[in-house]
């Protein structure tokens, strides 16, 4: 006979109230003996494992401190304690330093009839990413039509006295200076650009000594026009006739006497047209590292119908041959004159232009 535990399902053998949980055992029938060591009580069973409700209770209870860890551990690595706001930046009320990128000029000087005026500086971007600085110039009291080539002794002065920036020179002939630009459609206005520039405020003051343009064309050759000219886009050929061509003395290059060649190669004419080409191909090419200015114009007597102004030699190292296409809107005259100039003159001009 054995004594069971039915709630703690264990065998107490002598007893008759479990010692655990104080429970009165129930009585079991031998079923089988142990036949090596008979009159023995049986060993004691192995302990049986707990209670299915009280292992689901603590996989619970450990499912839910793990989460509850989880949960901590994921917002400290996802969500770190925010760091000091940043203090905001600054912001000024205060406008943009006058010339940072844009100014307003207005610099005149006068003299003996010529008038010079720096317009406006204004600082762009090239490809190569440098700042340079770009300086307008309404230049005033040059002979009509007369094209200006370039600014000789052109200096840039910071506030302190300092190169501000720098600018390109070009020999045109026997003397240099720094080439200008025409802006279109603006007659008299001219535009330099300079090397890397730092803020136009710098700028103080523009020095130069004098104003580069070509010479006066004084050399013509004539065109007989008469004749019917066509309406409507259809040109009509000029025989430029024997008298096409025009030699133009350059001076001495190592002592050789060196002359320059225009040809009217071709004329044409419409009713409200006139276009003629001259070409330089022929003579004289330039002296390396030079720069010729040729410049010429059509008339009709003594009115100048258009003008036009080219350089030799514009690529240093090739001294490529130009020439010049005038195309003049004119009513169906007898005769036309081509006048040219060659070469370059300096017209003096010592100035300061300051604020």
């Amino acid at each position: 006979m054995r004594a069971w535990c039915p709630r703690c399902d264990a065998v107490r053998p002598g007893e008759t109230v479990c010692p655990a949980c104080q429970t009165t055992l129930a009585t079991l029938d031998d079923t089988t003996q142990d036949p090596q060591q008979p009159g023995l009580p049986p060993p004691d069973p192995a302990p049986a494992p707990p209670a299915p409700p009280r292992l689901r209770i603590a996989l619970a209870a450990a499912t839910v401190v793990v989460a509850g860890l989880a949960f901590v551990a994921g917002r400290s690595i996802a969500r770190p304690d925010a760091p000091a706001a940043a203090p905001a930046p600054a912001t000024s009320t205060t406008a943009p330093e006058p010339g940072a990128d844009r100014r307003q000029l207005g610099w005149s000087a006068r003299s003996g009839g010529l008038s010079v005026t720096a317009v406006e500086a204004s600082r762009l971007a090239t490809e190569r990413r440098e700042t340079v600085a770009s300086i307008t110039f309404r230049i005033s009291g040059v002979q009509a039509n007369q094209r200006v080539l370039g600014l000789r002794g052109l200096t840039l002065r910071d506030s302190g006295g300092g190169v501000f920036a720098t600018v390109d020179q070009r020999q045109f002939g026997r003397e240099g200076g720094a080439p200008v630009l025409p802006v279109d459609g603006q007659e008299g206005i001219y535009r330099i650009v300079t090397g890397p520039a730092p803020r136009l405020s710098s700028l103080a003051r523009i020095e130069l000594t004098g104003v580069r343009v070509v010479q006066p064309r004084d050399k013509t050759i004539q065109l007989d026009t008469s004749g019917a000219w066509p309406a409507g886009p259809k040109l009509r050929a000029v025989d430029p006739g024997p008298r096409d061509a025009v030699d133009i003395g350059m001076g001495f290059f190592r002592e050789q006497p060196i002359q320059l060649t225009l040809r009217v190669t071709s004329a044409f004419v419409r009713d409200g047209l006139a276009m003629v080409v001259l070409d330089a191909s022929s003579g004289f090419r330039g002296v390396p590292g030079e720069y010729l200015p040729i410049g010429g114009e059509l008339r009709d007597g003594d009115r100048v119908l258009c003008s036009r102004a080219s350089v030799l030699g514009e690529d240093p190292g090739v001294q490529a041959v130009q020439g010049l296409v005038l195309s003049c809107p004119t009513r169906p005259v007898q005769r036309l004159t081509v006048a040219v100039g060659v070469g370059a003159r300096m017209l003096p001009f010592e100035a300061s232009l300051t604020p």
